[in-house]
C-alpha cells in the first residue's frame, strides 16, 4: 500500500493562524455586541429613572395648594450655595387626597375623639432635597412628605416630624429648578414675599450620570395650577 502523504508544518500553521483570526473575530463581534448592549441597557435605565423622578416631582407641584385663604399654603425654594453640588431644594403645601393624606396619619391621630386629635389641615407638605448620605443611609435625592399643622404655620418643616421619607434617585449628579411669578424666571422663591401665591411655572434641570461616567441630561417645564 501506497503511504498517504500527511500536511506539511506550513499547511498547519496557515490553518491554524486562520482559525485564530476567525476566532478573534468572532469573540470581538460578541465582545462589542455585549458592550453595546450594556450600554443600551444602562441608558434605558437612567433615561427610566430620570423619567419616574420628572414626573414625581411636576406630579407634586401640580398639586402645590396654598388654600382658599392662603393662610396656611406655602412654596419656599432655595437654590444651592455658591461653590457647593448643584443641589436646589424645594417645599411646599401640596392638595392631598384622603386615601394618601390618612396613610400618613399616625394612629394617636386616627384614633379617640375629635377634641383629642391634633389640628391638622388637609393639606401635605413636601420637600425635595439632596443628602449626602452617611450612616449607612445612601446619598441621594430625597422626597419627604408630613402633614401640616393648623392655621397659622407657614413653613412647619422644622417643628413638625418627618411622617415619609424616600429616596428618588441616587445618580443624580445636578437638580436645578427655575420659578417664574408670571413676569421673569428665577432661582429661588417665596410665596410670603408672591401675595402668597406659588409660582406660575417651574423648569427642572436633571443630570444622572452612568457607570462610565457620561451623564444624560434632561430638562422640562411644568405648568402650576392655581387655586
Amino acid at each position: 500500500m501506497r503511504s498517504q502523504r500527511g500536511f506539511t508544518l506550513l499547511e498547519l500553521t496557515i490553518a491554524m493562524t486562520f482559525v485564530a483570526l476567525v476566532a478573534t473575530g468572532i469573540v470581538l463581534s460578541i465582545s462589542t455586541s455585549l458592550n453595546v448592549w450594556r450600554q443600551l441597557t444602562e441608558s434605558a435605565d437612567l433615561n427610566q429613572e430620570s423619567r419616574a423622578v420628572v414626573e414625581t416631582i411636576s406630579r407634586d407641584l401640580r398639586n402645590s395648594y396654598m388654600g382658599l385663604f392662603r393662610d396656611v399654603g406655602f412654596f419656599t425654594a432655595v437654590p444651592a450655595e455658591e461653590g457647593q453640588a448643584p443641589f436646589d431644594s424645594v417645599e411646599f403645601s401640596a392638595d392631598s387626597s384622603s386615601i394618601s393624606r390618612a396613610a400618613l396619619l399616625p394612629e394617636d391621630l386616627r384614633s379617640g375623639t375629635q377634641e383629642e386629635r391634633l389640628p391638622v389641615t388637609d393639606y401635605v407638605g413636601v420637600r425635595y432635597q439632596w443628602s449626602p448620605g452617611g450612616d449607612g443611609v445612601p446619598a441621594g435625592l430625597y422626597r419627604t412628605t408630613w402633614l401640616v399643622p393648623g392655621v397659622g404655620v407657614i413653613a412647619p418643616s422644622a417643628s413638625v416630624e418627618t411622617e415619609s421619607e424616600e429616596l428618588i434617585s441616587h445618580a443624580l449628579t445636578r437638580f436645578e429648578l427655575r420659578y417664574f411669578d408670571g413676569k421673569e424666571w428665577a432661582t429661588e422663591y417665596d410665596s410670603r414675599d408672591n401675595d402668597n401665591r406659588p409660582p406660575v411655572a417651574v423648569l427642572i434641570r436633571l443630570a444622572l450620570r452612568d457607570d462610565h461616567g457620561r451623564e444624560h441630561d434632561i430638562q422640562t417645564v411644568v405648568s402650576l395650577i392655581h387655586d
